[in-house]
């Protein structure tokens, strides 16, 4: 189990193992939601699905998640091809 400093009283938490997995599969998959939703990329959707499809294996995934990400995933993806302007 990780161990963190709790500032207000100084004394070690130990955080729950699905805890600290929950939060960095929460924190991956919104970086990847954003960086899918200003870019709209068809790399950056590829990305976020692989993400969240790793997550709900890992049991990481909530149905709430899940539903914000199909929801973004409906909309289709914009493939960029060097647009000259």
């Amino acid at each position: 189990m990780q161990m963190i400093q709790s500032s207000s009283t100084h004394q070690p938490i130990t955080a729950h193992p699905t805890l600290v997995r929950r939060c960095r599969a929460t924190a991956l998959l919104g970086e990847a939601l954003i960086r899918y939703q200003v870019s709209n990329t068809l790399g950056d959707r590829i990305h976020l699905l692989a993400l969240a499809s790793m997550a709900n294996a890992l049991g990481a995934l909530t149905q709430q998640d899940a539903d914000v990400i199909n929801a973004t995933l409906a909309k289709p993806a914009q493939q960029h091809m060097g647009k000259e302007e």
